[in-house]
């Protein structure tokens, strides 16, 4: 691959750096990994990641169904990382042409220190081997199906991931899912919160299965580089300060279930952290918590952990 045009940031604790293709060391695609390095703010970055469009867990090792994203000042805690819009075609190993976006999003430590630090990297790339502009990358380009697309240009890519689901209706299940994300008035998710109050509605599908991810909090907690605690909330007496809710509603065919931060078994327990990262131009961030259906859950009573990050225009 000989020609390629590149255009993301990365943003550290709120510090934002623009990033594009001069900051490309290496780049290769195949079949099955992209790999990626980049050199930013003076570090240098590292990503793996399968050459498949779904979201995946953020490691540190190099592991066969998860996403690599490291540099020499960090390594990931926890986090997601995807590879959407992948479109390449490929007529030898060093031919070809074809677009995607990476995503990563997670908490990261640095070497140095005991805090780790929200990290948000979005990337994407275009690449041709007989575009006549652009910078050469390193590596090969690898086979797919279709053609050439973005010109290097990310977009909001919000990721949900719903783990150790239970649900009522057995078709309902676990999954990863990348979609879309919008904000609305919170009074539009329940009649007792205000139409200042600021809800965050995510949704994606995997498997046979809608996941609709809802962050509400009061718009006063619309700040960047803001963490709250999915704690107390309300819903009968509407938002408060001094928390956020947090609900994942699932559908798959006729059946639907629903789990909330703040229904009995969340009350005066911390049930997770939601993260503000940018309120502008785009609302970034965050999100994970725990989350039970009606009742007291245990392993075998409705009940799930949800995660992921947010990135709405």
């Amino acid at each position: 691959m000989d020609k390629v045009i590149a255009n993301g940031y990365l943003l550290i604790d709120g510090v934002k750096t623009d990033i594009s293709t001069s900051n490309i060391q290496e780049l290769s695609v195949s079949e099955e990994f992209i790999f990626l390095t980049a050199v930013i703010g003076g570090d240098t970055y590292y990503l793996r990641v399968p050459s498949q469009s779904k979201s995946f867990d953020l490691v540190e090792d190099y592991l066969p169904d998860a996403m690599t994203f490291l540099s020499n000042l960090y390594t990931p805690t926890g986090g997601i990382g995807s590879l959407s819009n992948y479109s390449v075609k490929a007529v030898d190993t060093y031919e070809g042409s074809g677009s995607f976006d990476l995503t990563a999003v997670g908490d990261f430590m640095a070497n140095n220190s005991t805090q780790p630090k929200a990290i948000v990297f979005e990337f994407g790339i275009d690449f041709d081997t007989k575009r006549t502009g652009g910078l050469a990358g390193g590596g090969g380009s690898g086979n797919g199906s279709g053609s050439s697309g973005n010109s290097g240009s990310t977009s909001c890519v919000n990721l949900i991931e719903a783990k150790n689901l239970v649900s009522y209706w057995p078709q309902i299940t676990s999954g990863n899912a990348t979609g879309t994300g919008k904000r609305v008035a919170g009074n539009s998710i329940f009649a007792e919160y205000k139409t200042s109050d600021v809800a965050l509605v995510l949704e994606g599908s995997a498997g046979g299965t809608r996941y609709v991810v809802q962050l509400m909090f009061t718009a006063s907690n619309l700040t960047a580089n803001k963490t709250l605690e999915f704690r107390n909330a309300g819903t009968g007496t509407g938002l408060t300060n001094t928390g956020a809710v947090g609900r994942l509603i699932a559908f798959n065919g006729t059946v639907n279930d629903d789990w909330r931060t703040n229904r009995d078994f969340g009350k005066n327990k911390n049930m997770g952290t939601l993260r503000i990262l940018t309120v502008s131009p785009k609302i970034t961030g965050t999100y994970s918590f725990q989350a039970s259906g009606d009742g007291y859950p245990s392993s075998n009573n409705q009940f799930v952990n949800v995660s992921g990050t947010f990135c709405i225009d």
